[in-house]
């Protein structure tokens, strides 16, 4: 018993000991509270700022913005402003005060920065797999407190993910797997685990070279090495794809560094088995003569021999007014060749059609070339820029025009002159600088002729020299004019040279072979010495006058002519224009041939398949399969629209591959892949229909050449207690990028 009075007079009740213990407490309590707004007080009044107060440090990418203002638009000016941003308001003020430095589409507020169709498309294609897996309780419970339904329309702010105040060495970037599932509730435990498979991951679209690759690897190669060993097959998939600098993107290495071997000499006609090598640009199409003659057609000079076609290039420039388009529908339907059964009317348009024709190379001939195709009406109607005319027509030489006109229609600028419908420039015409008068033509439009036609203009010369000029009496006799008469006006019926030489020119164009011919004496000989021709005429040849005897012809060397052993067609083997038959060509100069590509550029949004415009009929003669050039042998043609056609001869850019919620990095693997290179992902499927996929122009609509990358194949890697396997390891939020300055910026103020 003394023990237990021990106890309770050495140790206080139980109630006294918790009475004590609370008292304490209460004034410990206070003193801390006392100290804190001592504390505080000190601070407030020994402090010149409020740093103290912040909610942390920046991260080092905004470490050089000093005002709250500058990203919290509740922010004011004072102490302890940065405590008004914890009043709700407008949640995406702040996100668009980052859009003054940080450049997104209008859509930057939406999920993934993409278009409410994309997301919709999107949530229908998880919505399918969703309903084949289930979703775990964790996902139900986290659903059911917090609702996602919707989050996407109301928009999302940037804080949502990029969370400052952390730190300096914190990454704004970074996105943790429970972040993504707070929106993805159909989760799962890893990437080996429950991911969904892939579908037909990557190929969301054809390429735009069309490029066989088991054609080439079992076909092509084998062939071609066969036929020259320095031409071997490629030992990898790197040889033709390089890496970018940015080591994600495999692009295609330059057309000299992979096709060019073979394919060269198909652009430039080298290759070609049949049929011309160049493009038929300018033609006199062959016409039913005999028909057009017994039907009293007035159509001049023609050239019998002549069977070319009338090219795809003439009725464009033929159609550049209605006039001309009307004319071009009706000569469609007939075979110029066979004109028997031909109307009245449709005579009429083949008679109109030649004198079109005839106006082509008078134009060219006499004016510009940016006159006769500055206005093809074409490309929406809008004027053509210089440099798109010069490609047009390849810096097509005058001169050319100049001898097949010649050769052809040598009598064309009288023609052009007399014909009855050239009086006046007409709407649809090419004649626009013929005078009224048929007698005459401006000095601007007689030019100088060929020195291939010098020996027929001395002859001339020579007769008319002799016999004098004759003039018409009014009874009906000749006389001669004196010489201080101006030249006579030449007769319609004149053979004509380089369009209208008069009779004073063609004198003028005799004194250089006159002065050649006397340059060709022998050495040591008289200048008047007799030639052999002369001497041995016989003794009655009295009829040659005394002046003339006095004065005897000078003995020349025998004219001896230069043939070439190469045709035209050949001679242009490196691409440029030439002349064959009846027709003007333009043969490819090499890869990225500007004639071929600008026609191509020009026509293809007026070329709808089907067409018969003349804009889709020089698209259809640029872009066949056996088509000079080439072109669409490797790159592809896509519709647009069905307005018309589009030749893919951009290449492919980092900029197509950016709205694409599925990224890889393909530097780092390729140390891992094994003996098959890039094939130990990229299978090579047999039996697909992948060039018949390209005979369509729908991008999304083909078969590839390769099978599709699988899940399995990832998987055998990125694995648990292996390599990485989190979300962002593939998977890119904002798919159409970000662009973040890199230089200082002036921050907006308050």
């Amino acid at each position: 018993m003394w023990r237990r009075l021990w106890s309770r007079s050495v140790r206080p009740p139980r109630a006294e000991r918790q009475t004590v213990a609370n008292a304490l407490r209460d004034r410990l309590a206070v003193f801390l509270a006392l100290a804190t707004i001592v504390g505080l007080g000190a601070a407030f009044i020994l402090a010149k700022d409020t740093k103290f107060l912040m909610p942390g440090p920046l991260a080092s990418a905004h470490g050089a913005i000093k005002n709250c203002s500058s990203c919290h638009t509740k922010s004011g000016s004072g102490n302890l402003t940065w405590m008004h941003g914890l009043a709700p308001g407008d949640r995406l003020a702040d996100s668009k005060a980052c859009l003054t430095c940080h450049q997104m589409p209008n859509t930057a507020f939406n999920a993934h920065g993409v278009s409410g169709d994309i997301l919709k498309q999107s949530t229908e294609r998880l919505a399918k797999i969703a309903a084949t897996t289930p979703a775990p309780l964790s996902a139900r419970v986290q659903g059911a407190a917090f609702p996602t339904h919707g989050a996407g329309e109301r928009g999302l702010s940037c804080a949502t993910c990029h969370q400052e105040h952390k730190g300096t060495s914190f990454s704004l970037s970074e996105t943790s797997n429970e972040r993504c599932r707070s929106c993805h509730v159909v989760k799962f435990d890893s990437f080996d685990g429950d991911h969904p498979k892939f579908e037909r991951y990557p190929f969301k679209k054809r390429t735009q070279i069309v490029y066989d690759h088991e054609g080439h690897v079992g076909k092509h190669f084998p062939e071609m090495s066969k036929k020259d060993a320095t031409k071997r097959i490629p030992d990898t998939c790197s040889t033709c794809h390089n890496s970018r600098t940015d080591k994600r993107v495999m692009t295609v290495a330059p057309f000299e560094q992979t096709c060019s071997g073979c394919h060269l000499d198909q652009i430039t006609g080298k290759d070609r088995a049949s049929g011309p090598k160049g493009v038929a640009f300018l033609s006199l199409p062959g016409l039913d003569l005999q028909t057009l003659k017994k039907k009293n057609a007035a159509i001049g000079e023609w050239p019998e021999a002549s069977e070319a076609d009338l090219t795809p290039f003439m009725k464009v420039m033929i159609s550049r007014t209605e006039r001309g388009r009307a004319l071009i529908k009706t000569v469609d339907s007939l075979n110029l060749m066979e004109l028997a059964k031909a109307s009245d009317s449709q005579i009429r348009a083949v008679t109109n059609l030649v004198w079109e024709i005839k106006g082509v190379f008078y134009a060219l001939i006499t004016g510009r070339a940016s006159d006769v195709l500055g206005d093809l009406g074409i490309g929406g109607g809008a004027k053509l820029s210089a440099s798109l005319i010069a490609d047009l027509t390849a810096h097509l030489p005058r001169d050319v025009v100049v001898s097949a006109q010649q050769q052809w229609l040598p009598n064309l600028g009288t023609e052009m002159v007399n014909h009855k419908e050239a009086k006046a420039p007409k709407q649809g015409g090419w004649i626009t600088t013929t005078k009224e008068s048929t007698a005459t033509v401006d000095s601007d439009t007689a030019t100088i002729p060929e020195p291939a036609r010098l020996a027929q203009a001395e002859r001339q010369a020579r007769s008319k020299s002799a016999a004098g000029p004759a003039v018409a009496k009014p009874d009906g006799g000749n006389e001669t004019p004196s010489a201080s008469e101006p030249p006579r006006a030449k007769a319609g019926d004149q053979t004509d040279d380089l369009l209208h030489p008069t009779e004073e020119e063609l004198r003028a164009m005799a004194a250089p072979v006159r002065d050649a011919l006397k340059a060709g004496q022998p050495k040591g000989a008289p200048a008047n010495a007799p030639s052999k021709a002369v001497s041995d005429s016989p003794a009655g040849a009295s009829a040659v006058s005394d002046a003339t005897q006095a004065t005897p012809a000078t003995k020349v060397a025998p004219v001896i002519g230069i043939e070439s052993k190469v045709d035209p067609e050949s001679w242009a083997e490196y691409g440029g224009w030439y002349r064959q038959d009846y027709a003007i060509f333009y043969r490819p100069a090499g890869h990225k041939d500007k004639f071929i590509y600008s026609w191509l550029f020009l026509t293809g949004p007026q070329a709808p398949k089907g067409a018969k415009s003349p804009a889709a009929a020089v698209f259809n003669v640029l872009s066949g399969k056996e088509a000079q050039g080439s072109c669409t042998k490797c790159h592809s043609v896509d519709d647009i629209r069905s307005k018309g056609r589009l030749v893919n001869f951009s290449r492919p850019s980092v900029e197509n591959k950016k709205a694409r919620f599925t990224q890889f990095i393909h530097e780092p693997h390729f140390g891992v892949v094994g003996e098959q290179g890039c094939l130990t992902c990229h299978g090579l499927e047999k039996g697909r229909s992948y060039l018949k996929s390209y005979e369509q122009g729908n991008p999304h609509s083909f078969a590839s050449n390769f099978g599709a990358v699988k899940k399995e194949t990832c998987q055998s890697c990125h694995a648990s207690g292996a390599a990485r396997q989190d979300c962002v390891t593939c998977h890119k939020y904002h798919v159409n990028g970000v662009t973040t300055p890199t230089t200082n910026t002036k921050l907006p103020t308050e």
